[in-house]
């Protein structure tokens, strides 16, 4: 009799401690998408008729650069320079700006505190906040290769530039002075573009097929 009963006894199993760990995992994956997204403005690439697959590396960088009108700015891109900045943005220039992670590293005009452009030393150094975060936080985590011609040890890993499709490209091309300079020297600068909206759909429809 007693076997019997033992075969027939049904065991219960405490589903609580797995309940956990799957909400634990879904808040995870949650926090993780929210913060890669983070480095991504909401921006309108140049579009491209043929566009590789993305596959960054882990250690790559990514550059918001926006760029406005005069008069374009929308109000709120002017209540944030208001708010954290204390700055009020003129409606009669055209305005463009850099954003790495939530933070601003450059606006028309910014502060320089009497610094001055280690290339064109007669002018100020709207891009020293750019440069420093380069230098002090980027660089000492890049991966280093030796350059055969230069023979120094220069940084392997990209940087990429997400450009607004009607950013003026003396915009773009200060950004890659600035990767030049010493302390920096990153030569790997990659650029974000859309695919054409007619080919993706035309490359879709040949796969129904």
């Amino acid at each position: 009799m007693s076997r019997r009963r033992e075969a027939d006894t049904e065991i219960e199993i405490d589903m609580t401690p797995m309940i956990d760990m799957t909400f634990l995992l879904i808040i995870f994956f949650i926090i993780v998408n929210d913060m890669s997204q983070k480095d991504l403005e909401d921006l309108k690439l140049p579009i491209a008729m043929e566009a590789g697959h993305d596959d960054p590396p882990d250690r790559r960088q990514v550059l918001n650069i926006r760029w406005f009108p005069a008069g374009g700015v929308p109000d709120y891109v002017k209540d944030r320079y208001a708010k954290e900045l204390k700055i009020g943005i003129p409606d009669d220039m055209e305005w463009s700006d850099i954003i790495w992670k939530g933070q601003i590293l450059y606006y028309p005009n910014m502060d320089t505190q009497g610094r001055t452009d280690p290339i064109r030393k007669s002018r100020p150094d709207y891009y020293w906040k750019l440069a420093q975060t380069m230098e002090v936080q980027w660089i000492p985590y890049f991966e280093k290769k030796m350059d055969d011609q230069l023979k120094i040890m220069l940084p392997d890993d990209p940087v990429l530039l997400r450009a607004d499709r009607n950013t003026p490209f003396k915009y773009l091309q200060k950004i890659m002075e600035v990767c030049t300079r010493e302390n920096i020297m990153i030569w790997k600068v990659q650029f974000a573009a859309s695919e054409d909206p007619s080919v993706v759909a035309a490359r879709e429809a040949e796969k129904k097929k």
